[in-house]
């Protein structure tokens, strides 16, 4: 039943619906999904006839979006791999490593946030144990306290760079006029996160959630591809490391969105869908069309009335 869990959570994240809270009840675990001001609970049983979803409340586009997902046969056709262990991307006799990963990419609001992390054996066992994992599985309020674990465990071996909207919007304007895109920023970012970390620490193995060509990492490390292995891998969370970094980015994302919520006086919708027009129309009436900047990504097409 856990892996069921797992993979409804996974499905569910990638169309922008995430986990508010959850519970053991009798024969089972409650989920609650949320998006925006929407949520609904889910009921997961285990019995002889194996695992069930109860969706319960009354009927919402929350609700009859996640029915369509969990309930569709095609959900467990992928293998997802959830619970593989660090030796199936990590090469033999690699003692330290570094993952790096990201959060904000696909939300209209609020900043891209990158995170990187250096562990050793022995901390990515802790850290697996203490419940790392793939941010997109986690709570936000479980983010906030893993990511001070971490960042404990680790110390000065962690990252985190958050491009706030303002910024965000400057350096995607200069990429375009460089005829690059959002995979070049990303990559260049990761990059020097990677050279950051590298410049005080040494590290064989750098691990990159794969987002893209390789070269969008490769081309802002100035070399350093050359003398150390770098393994771009799709669902690389499943990498300790990895996943040490996508909560570190989590954590990051959600704390500034928390900040621009307090400073707009109004809860910024999370994602790329639900609320999402109605707010920028609330901020335009509030604080005036030129704030958009501080606030959105602009590249999405939800901006394009100010082209």
């Amino acid at each position: 039943m856990i892996e069921y869990i797992a993979v409804c959570k996974i499905k569910l994240a990638e169309k922008s619906v995430q986990v508010k809270r959850e519970k053991k009840i009798n024969y089972g675990q409650q989920v609650v999904f949320c998006r925006g001001d929407m949520e609904t609970a889910v009921n997961f049983y285990c019995g002889k006839k194996g695992v069930s979803a109860v969706v319960q409340g009354k009927e919402s586009p929350l609700k009859l979006q996640i029915e369509e997902t969990i309930t569709a046969k095609s959900i467990f056709a992928e293998k997802v791999h959830i619970s593989k262990n660090e030796e199936e991307i990590v090469p033999a006799g690699t003692d330290n490593w570094m993952g790096c990963d990201e959060s904000g990419k696909g939300d209209v609001f609020g900043p891209l946030v990158c995170a990187a992390c250096i562990v050793t054996k022995e901390e990515a066992a802790v850290l697996k144990k203490s419940g790392v994992c793939d941010s997109k599985m986690l709570t936000d309020k479980v983010i906030a306290n893993l990511a001070k674990d971490i960042e404990k465990i680790l110390q000065g071996r962690c990252i985190t760079r958050v491009v706030m909207p303002e910024e965000y919007n400057s350096l995607y304007d200069d990429y375009k006029k460089e005829h690059k895109n959002l995979n070049n920023l990303l990559g260049d970012l990761h990059a020097k996160n990677i050279r950051v970390l590298l410049s005080k620490y040494n590290c064989p193995c750098i691990i990159v959630d794969k987002f893209g060509k390789d070269q969008y990492v490769l081309s802002g490390l100035e070399g350093l591809e050359k003398s150390h292995q770098i393994i771009q891998i799709t669902k690389g969370e499943r990498d300790t490391a990895v996943a040490a970094a996508s909560i570190l980015a989590r954590n990051g994302f959600v704390r500034a969105m928390t900040e621009l919520s307090r400073r707009f006086c109004m809860e910024l919708p999370k994602g790329a869908y639900l609320g999402i027009s109605e707010t920028i129309q609330a901020i335009i009436q509030k604080q005036g069309i030129h704030d958009l900047q501080y606030v959105g990504k602009l590249n999405f097409k939800n901006f394009d009335f100010l082209r």
